[in-house]
């Protein structure tokens, strides 16, 4: 298999009635636009959203009018410039069969076939569980059979709930209820997963293979690598993160596919700025992933040379940063534990902002990973102990090392108290208010005093014990925010303390009541991060690295080499402006911020120039003292 990196996401969505169909297309200059730009992979259209190929097909149905064979002259100019090219199939989406064969189609739970916005995609859905799944393995081994490809991408394979006649037998068969919708959403993930496995067969093990729209954790065994798919202008740039930080410890190559696009996929008039596209680069290489960027080719022309330019300036600076970070791995203090299997919620997201604004390093994981390496884990916001996560947990907390819980985590899985004696206190039920507050015992701490603070996401009530320390008192509120048949009680001032403790510490143990993570993403409140500080600061009190001089706008992480550590440091962020966010141009850290590296090392160096930087070694650590950042800096230590 050809390396994956540089890499172009390549959507051809094509719809009816274009009379000049590839008319401007010529297959030597789109690989000579993409060698020219750098690029060494590309994910490449054999059968698009509408249904139709890009190849003769003798299943498909080839686009109307279409000159030659778009897809097998695409790939063997491509392998004649040293690109790898993966095959692209639309499965979840297949418009031109589902008009044909409406009994192709996921049947939602209102009996419908087509449903929702019709002039966007996902308005009518293909179900696996019909003659539509024998029609599209078809398409994909005729594929197989009659190109050298690296690999295929199989797109929007989203779980979409079918009631449709064959699935509800089925659904008997293996008795099932057809009239629970939770048994109707798990037969339609075991028929996607069974799918799954039968195009993963139908490879074999030398050629690449993402299941695009799957849970990462549900097909580890089937997927050969993760792409993790983000917009950030229009997906928000909180989710990158934490889907990076999971994504990474389930597979070994992980790509951020980004997008060139201002608004949306197949935005054709939209391009981000260059800096934007750096910065999402940027992202990708600081978390120890590679990089990739989607584009949408116009029907009857070929790839767009304004696009391709800004493509090749870019990666040609990746290439020069590649010596440091292929085979880079993050370096992580912090162990996040997650029971997802794939997408992560909005506390996640808030967890990740917190501590990218913090500058803690850290991987989300799951209770089946190796959990020995982090000197602290968190417990965010709902994640409750189950058996094999109890066994690990009481290893850590024997080794002396830490856990920061909040919320509800901690919890067994019936909610009816805290799953381990460690957690020292008293569970006196979910919380009920909507309108609670917290206090500091101590008033002296930063961004906090002694100001009684919202919670805003509320969690758990818990009453300390002998051996517990209380670091936060909770308050209630004259009343809960309600509608008594006359007022509405909006306003809900804080009354008194209850004997409650909003923040605890038992041994190694800290606990917050409330659900501090999806509190920060929905307010941002500087005291619920300096709460989550507090702990960190007491549990990890010599991380990997500690910064100061630098703005909670950047970021700076570790990757880790044989005989290097890469320290990433990262000022560009986005501005919102109106309903959107935007990077127009590259933010600036004045010269003098310091980064203290743990350990003692030699010399230290700008990548990839190798302009030497100055170096003090103090105490268990190494400051580097930065130069001014321009939107990003990558520095080498040697060990």
């Amino acid at each position: 298999m050809r390396p994956m990196k540089r890499a172009i996401h390549l959507d051809f969505h094509t719809m009816p009635g274009i009379y000049n169909f590839n008319e401007g297309w010529d297959a030597k200059v789109f690989a000579k636009t993409l060698k020219d730009a750098n690029v060494k992979f590309i994910n490449a259209f054999a059968k698009c959203n509408l249904g139709f190929a890009y190849y003769p097909s003798k299943i498909a149905t080839p686009y109307p009018g279409m000159k030659g064979d778009m897809f097998g002259d695409l790939l063997r100019e491509c392998h004649r410039n040293d690109i790898g090219v993966a095959a692209y199939f639309n499965v979840g989406l297949d418009h031109e069969q589902a008009r044909r064969n409406r009994n192709w189609c996921v049947l939602n739970k209102e009996g419908q076939v087509i449903y929702g916005d019709r002039t966007a995609n996902f308005f009518r859905n293909m179900c696996y569980n019909t003659g539509y799944r024998e029609y599209i393995l078809g398409v994909i081994q005729e594929v197989l059979d009659n190109y050298d490809v690296d690999g295929i991408f199989l797109d929007c394979m989203g779980l979409f709930p079918c009631y449709g006649n064959e699935c509800l037998e089925d659904m008997v068969k293996l008795g099932l209820d057809p009239l629970n919708d939770d048994h109707v959403k798990e037969h339609s993930d075991m028929v996607r997963l069974q799918f799954s496995r039968d195009v993963r067969k139908m490879l074999g093990n030398d050629k690449y293979l993402y299941l695009n729209g799957m849970p990462y954790y549900t097909v580890k065994d089937l997927d050969t690598h993760i792409e993790v798919e983000c917009l950030p202008s229009s997906w928000s740039y909180d989710f990158f993160l934490p889907q990076a930080s999971y994504a990474r410890n389930i597979q070994d190559r992980v790509i951020y596919m980004t997008g060139r696009f201002q608004k949306s996929w197949g935005d054709f008039g939209g391009l981000k700025s260059k800096a934007s596209l750096e910065h999402d680069m940027w992202d990708a290489i600081s978390n120890a992933l590679d990089v990739s960027i989607g584009d949408h080719m116009h029907p009857a022309e070929n790839l767009d040379p304004e696009i391709y330019k800004v493509v090749g300036e870019i990666y040609k600076e990746i290439e020069k940063y590649e010596p440091w970070t292929e085979g880079a791995k993050y370096v992580a203090d912090i162990g996040v534990l997650t029971d997802s299997p794939g997408v992560l919620d909005n506390s996640y997201k808030g967890l990740s902002r917190m501590l990218g604004e913090l500058k803690y390093g850290f991987d989300i994981v799951n209770e089946k990973m190796d959990l020995n390496k982090y000197k602290l884990l968190i417990l965010p916001d709902n994640m409750r102990i189950t058996p094999t996560l109890k066994g690990k947990l009481k290893k850590h907390i024997s080794e002396g090392k830490g856990i920061l819980s909040t919320g509800e985590s901690g919890l067994n899985l019936d909610k009816t108290g805290f799953a381990m004696e460690e957690w020292n206190f008293d569970f006196n039920g979910l919380d009920t208010s909507n309108s609670s507050y917290f206090k500091m015992r101590e008033e002296k701490h930063e961004n906090i005093g002694s100001m009684r603070w919202a919670m805003y996401s509320h969690g758990i009530l818990i009453k300390p014990k002998e051996g517990t320390e209380v670091i936060a008192d909770y308050i209630k509120p004259y009343f809960n925010r309600h509608w008594d048949g006359f007022h509405g009680y909006f306003y809900t001032p804080p009354e008194k303390e209850t004997g409650h403790a909003a923040i605890a510490r038992s041994g190694n143990i800290y606990h917050i009541c409330f659900k501090v993570f999806d509190a920060y993403y929905d307010t941002a409140m500087l005291s619920h991060k300096a709460i989550v500080k507090y702990c960190l600061e007491r549990l990890l009190p010599e991380p990997a690295f500690k910064s100061r001089g630098l703005p909670s706008t950047s970021r700076v992480t570790l990757t880790e080499k044989e005989k290097t550590i890469q320290v990433h440091v990262k000022a560009t962020y986005p501005e919102v402006r109106g309903n959107m966010d935007i990077i127009e141009e590259h933010q600036i850290i004045p010269e003098g911020a310091v980064v203290s590296i743990k350990g003692h090392y030699k010399k230290a160096y700008i990548a990839p120039a190798k302009e030497s930087i100055e170096i003090k070694l103090k105490d268990h650590y190494t400051d580097v003292i930065l130069p001014q950042v321009n939107g990003y800096i990558m520095i080498i230590l040697e060990k």
